[in-house]
């Protein structure tokens, strides 16, 4: 036999609590180590095995798939109270096809039917699905050693029962039992834990009295003996806890990294342990897989029509609907049609077309908006037949070969934009119509970052936050949206495997002096290094669900946590579409149920949103102003500046501006440059007349993925299949593979006539821009629905920003957003009305009616009640509404919720009144409930009230006491704003406004100052006994959270109560928080601001010829840094005099600094 060995109980990242090896370093450590094989075991799941398997096979490495699994020892449907809920590990390990797929089996119903805290087999699933299965008894959890050592593991609750040799060889015999003697093997570990030394001798007899063959493992958590400082910190990551708490979750023994095949034989010797090691050998070269590959399986579509194939079935919908949307199929159509149709039939994929479209039909009969199409399926006409894309192909010069061609050997990938509210409605349709078993979602795995990392070191190492934070503010900032990893950081990827390694590394300095002279930035960086890209948590694909021809578990193992939870793959995105199965994308997008909204609340029966004039002035006026907050992915503040610059007047430009807003042009500049080619501030140029027809559209810049293989085409000849390979090349980069068609493409241009020089500048060219150039086809249909929301905004705003307002009710600091646009826009908001509110927002008299469902305490059930109620008549009074309304929905804490909201306003009494006498309107209510039961039980009709009702005192509350309980019910002012008046001066005290720091990247920092109104202050106190104080911080566009800790608590804690004006200096992070960590706290007073605010206009003064196009952006994007309230005049001297010019949407504030910042921009 071999000196080698192969590890066959193995933990990778997959093992989520516990496993800190990533599949690829745990390969690359067995091939260095020459073993020939290793397996995969994670906890209770199969979630890496087909990652693993392919890792492997690459690496020339045997791949050998198995889990461990949690055993209970009743029935799988058991739910015993937690301290009886007892489970055991058992290593199961796939010896062939037949053996895979019964794991598959195992892994999955143990989810569906098993899972209990966590997923459990029990013995009949053991027995069902054992063929093909090879069995090892296990680690000290294991049902075996559990009964010769009950105190060796309590991880899964087992810390009782006695010590009993006979239970523990039963148990091994029964395992025999049900795998055979050939497939059960008695597992052995040495950590130098106790109990595993004890349990070693009884072992060895067990496997002498059943002849069961012993097998030596290591239960590596981790790859190499170095990692296991990091592999303790993932400990406690996962447990919150600190790696000083003595207390914490932590592993006993040592060494559970893998070891070399000298490492495990000296520790397993064969004299010891006979055939130990030498049977891990063996069950290796036992292993084989037959997998196969490049097959689709889609399930069938259902034809009505006898001895009609599919491919018929699609032509005869196609051009059913080709008749229903062109008025004449000309030559130009037809073709096209029929060119679509040979290809899609030719790859096999027409079933998939009429699923999609089915779908989508479903939704429309159902009242179900979807959107216009995404991705690159807008450029297929036989989607656009089908009624799955709403952008006809041929006008806008989409490519079918962006999206399909015979070139690319994969499904093709239409994915669905639903109406949030009715996605489920369309998911329900799917499993209804292929069968519950055949639809799961996807699962999805959360990574641990590079800066997440760093904190979290910081953290499990206990020190104070300020540690971890400084440490993450050293690393580089986002490149395009991508972020840099610590190895990046600290040593240059020669490779470029992120694109910006060399300026990552570049602006890395400090991070890697630091690590290299501070003892404690090094031991935070360190830990961070090994937990920087593990996996942290299984989640739900946002949009990803899976349809199978049969019954799922025949393709991949699934997962359900619980009775009613969703039905979803163990198996990420990518592995199921390397699987070939149909995965599909439903994406609830929240605009499409704004739209709805918009149009259900115009109420217009004529009014049609998708047969609207593509020219509308009020639209473009919107546009060219940059009012695009709730236009659909063009509210960003970089956004409304380029719209603004380039003030669009065609709908082309509109679909420019959707594709130039994207990091990659962004970051090239490439929104200035088409701006100002737009605008005439610069010549339009073309490299080579025969461009102009291609890049006219786009003023001689390549913007769209489409113009790169359109010229591909002209220029060099190719075909349009091989013009999409050209433009997947360079937007991956590939050094060896653009030189190929760099190559193809000069050798084209010149056998057409072009100059050498001429193919190599041009190939450059397109080289440069297609690394950021966007898919048309995408930006089309989504420049639609930014059509569509910019119209409704401009022509109806009350009720396009009512719908905004329903649509973010849940979100509190979206919701002051879309309030402050409203006041922007002189549209009056009024809090709710118990006669004219509905649940959500709503539109009366030209105002926005807050909904009864945003009081707090009442809650959108109680809401639909009390408007359903209303429809048998207004509510007359107070106490008629309390009559009618039923007190188990709505309690006293609600009724004082509504008067202090202000819903009863409606009746002209005072809050403060009708707060202070809610018990005797109670029982007024209570007596007239009475006297209606009464009347409705007499002979006769009773008109007169008998009884008298509580008179209302005419006392209300101060103003401010008044707005402060309304803010605290309806979560704003809303009947007036404190705030009123002093968003100018806010502006000019802060760095940015809050609403512009939602356009920050998640997980960028940045140094701001945030001046505004400070409330909800609230008062804590940490797990470890330090202060540290949260509140709201408000200014016009929005708010935001405040956290102060440490000194700055000392210092202000007395001060923060009542009303404040606070400026706040301090860290931004963006992602989802939306919190300032704050460094610094300056009181204001609006008041005193307001009296010495200079707003008069700022005179500039210059000779004509220093203001040149250049200095004139210059100066625009320097005055745009200094918010305020001072309009601009420009004073340009020349000889025939002065020509003042005043700087259109721009007001700053008047300062030294912008003085000397002019002057020194002006002299140079």
């Amino acid at each position: 036999m071999s000196k080698s060995f192969v590890h066959l109980h193995a933990h990778t990242e997959y093992s989520m609590l516990d496993g800190a090896a990533k599949i690829q370093t745990y390969i690359d450590r067995v091939k260095e180590l020459h073993q020939p094989a290793a397996a995969i075991t994670d906890h209770g799941n199969l979630y890496g095995a087909l990652e693993f398997h392919n890792i492997a096979k690459k690496n020339g490495v045997k791949p050998i798939i198995g889990y461990e699994a949690y055993i209970t020892t009743g029935s799988r449907f058991d739910r015993p109270d937690r301290n009886k809920n007892k489970r055991y590990h058992l290593t199961l390990l796939a010896e062939n096809n037949e053996g895979y797929w019964n794991l598959v089996q195992l892994a999955s119903k143990a989810f569906t039917e098993g899972y209990y805290y966590k997923p459990r087999l029990d013995y009949e699933l053991l027995r069902n699905h054992s063929k093909g299965v090879i069995a090892l008894s296990g680690c000290l959890g294991g049902e075996v050693a559990q009964h010769l050592a009950p105190d060796g593991s309590i991880e899964e609750g087992n810390n009782q029962g006695e010590r009993s040799y006979q239970k523990a060889l039963d148990k091994a015999e029964l395992y025999q039992s049900i795998y055979g003697k050939e497939n059960f093997y008695i597992e052995l570990h040495n950590h130098g834990i106790k109990q595993q030394e004890i349990i070693l001798p009884d072992l060895l007899k067990i496997s002498n009295e059943l002849s069961a063959p012993l097998v030596a493992t290591n239960d590596s958590h981790y790859v190499n003996p170095e990692d296991s400082s990091a592999h303790d910190a993932l400990l406690c990551v996962q447990t919150n806890a600190t790696i000083d708490d003595d207390s914490r979750f932590k592993f006993e023994g040592e060494g559970y990294y893998v070891k070399s095949s000298e490492e495990m034989r000296t520790l397993f010797n064969d004299s010891e342990y006979p055939g130990a090691c030498d049977n891990t050998l063996e069950i290796a070269d036992r292993v084989e897989y037959n997998f196969e590959s490049g097959k689709y399986y889609l399930p069938a579509f259902p034809i009505d029509v006898p001895n009609l194939t599919v491919e018929d079935y699609l032509k005869n919908l196609v051009y059913e609907g080709a008749k229903s949307v062109y008025q004449e199929l000309t030559d130009e159509i037809t073709e096209r049609i029929e060119y679509e149709l040979e290809v899609i039939n030719s790859m096999g994929f027409a079933s998939y077309f009429l699923i999609v479209g089915d779908l989508i039909q479903y939704a429309k009969e159902n009242n179900i908006r979807t959107g216009a199409g995404r991705g690159s399926a807008a450029g297929s006409i036989v989607s656009y037949c089908l009624g799955i894309t709403g952008i006809e192909p041929l006008k806008y010069g989409l490519l079918f070969e962006r999206f399909l061609n015979k070139g690319r050997k994969e499904l093709p990938d239409i994915d669905m934009d639903i109406d949030e509210r009715y996605r489920k409605d369309v998911i329900d349709y799917v499993i209804g119509k292929y069968g519950e078993d055949k639809v799961a979602h996807i699962v999805t795995f959360a990574t641990i970052k590079a800066k997440q990392a760093i904190r979290d070191a910081s953290r499990v190492l206990g020190l104070p936050f300020s540690a971890g934070d400084k440490v993450a503010k050293l690393m580089p900032p986002m490149i395009l949206g991508n972020t840099a990893t610590l190895g990046e950081c600290l040593q240059l990827d020669e490779e470029n495997n992120s694109g910006y390694s060399k300026e990552f590394y570049t602006a890395s300095s400090e991070l890697r002096n630091q690590y290299k002279n501070d003892e404690e930035v090094k031991r935070i960086i360190d830990i961070a290094l090994g937990l920087e890209g593990l996996r942290r948590q299984d989640g739900i694909h946002a949009a990803a669900v899976v349809i199978s021809p049969e019954a799922i578990t025949n393709y991949l193992p699934v997962q359900k946590k619980g009775k009613d939870a969703e039905l979803v793959t163990q198996f990420e995105m990518h592995t199921v579409e390397q699987l070939g199965l149909l995965k599909m994308d439903f994406l609830g997008l929240r605009n499409l149920s704004i739209i709805d909204r918009t149009v259900e609340l115009i109420s217009n029966e004529d009014f049609n949103i998708d047969e609207i004039p593509l020219d509308d002035k009020k639209t473009f006026e919107l546009f060219s102003t940059g009012r695009m907050i709730g236009v659909f992915q063009l509210e960003s503040r970089i956004a409304q500046i380029t719209s603004r610059s380039l003030k669009p007047t065609r709908f082309e430009e509109i679909v420019a501006l959707v594709a130039l807003i994207r990091p990659g042009p962004l970051g090239a500049n490439m929104h200035i440059e088409f701006a100002d080619r737009a605008t005439g501030k610069k010549e339009i140029e073309f490299l080579h007349p025969d461009l102009k027809e291609i890049l006219e559209e786009t003023y001689g810049v390549i913007l769209y993925q489409e113009q790169v293989m359109q010229i591909a085409q002209k220029i060099s000849a190719f075909q349009l299949d091989e013009a999409d390979d050209l433009r997947k090349a360079m937007g991956k980069k590939i050094p060896k593979v653009m030189e190929q068609q760099r190559k193809k493409f000069t050798d084209g241009a010149i056998s057409n006539g072009y100059s050498e020089q001429f193919s190599i500048e041009l190939f450059d060219q397109i080289a440069f821009f297609a690394g950021y150039g966007f898919n048309k086809s995408h930006s089309v249909p989504y420049a639609l629905i930014a059509y569509q929301t910019a119209y409704l905004k401009a022509n109806h705003p009350a009720e396009y920003l009512s719908a905004c307002l329903t649509a973010v009710k849940r979100d509190k600091d979206r919701t002051a957003i879309f309030l402050a646009e409203a006041r922007e826009l002189g549209v009056n908001v009024k809090t709710p009305d118990i006669n004219l509110s509905i649940e959500d927002f709503s539109v009366a008299n030209g105002e926005i009616l807050f909904g009864l469902s945003a009081i707090r305490n009442v809650g959108d059930i109680t809401a639909e009640k009390i408007v359903a109620e209303r429809e048998s008549g207004k509510y007359e009074t107070v106490q008629d509404f309390l009559a009618r309304t039923d007190s188990r929905s709505l309690n006293k804490r609600g009724v004082e919720a509504m008067i202090q909201g202000g819903a009863f306003d409606h009746f002209g009494l005072p809050r403060r009144g009708l707060y202070e006498s809610i018990i005797d309107l109670i029982e007024d209510a209570k007596g007239l409930k009475k006297e209606k039961d009464n009347s409705q039980a007499s002979l006769f009709d009773f008109d007169e009230q008998t009884s008298e009702l509580t008179t209302i005192k005419n006392v209300e509350w101060e103003k401010k006491e008044l707005l402060d309980r309304e803010r605290e019910m309806l979560g704003f002012f809303v009947s007036e704003d404190p705030l009123e008046g002093y968003g100018e001066i806010f502006r000019s005290e802060s760095t940015h406004s809050i609403i512009e720091l939602m356009d920050i990247e998640e997980d960028e920092e940045v140094s701001v100052a945030i001046t505004g109104l400070v409330s909800n202050v609230q008062k804590r106190v940490s797990r470890r006994g330090n202060a540290w104080i949260q509140f709201d911080l408000q200014e016009s566009t929005g708010s935001l959270g405040v956290l102060v800790f440490n000194k700055l608590v000392e210092k202000y804690n007395a001060q923060l109560d009542g009303e404040l004006y606070l400026k706040v200096s301090g860290t931004y992070v963006g992602g989802t928080e939306n919190n300032i960590r704050a460094r610094d706290f300056e009181l204001i007073e609006p008041s005193k601001l307001l009296t010495d605010l200079d707003i008069t206009p700022l005179k500039i003064s210059v000779q004509e010829e220093i203001m040149d196009k250049k200095n004139l952006i210059l100066l625009k994007e320097l005055l745009e840094r200094h918010p305020g309230g001072s309009k601009v005049e420009l004073e340009v001297n020349n000889q025939e005099g002065v020509k003042l010019l005043e700087l259109k949407n721009i007001k700053v504030k008047k300062t030294t600094q912008l003085r000397n910042e002019i002057n020194t921009l002006l002299k140079n």
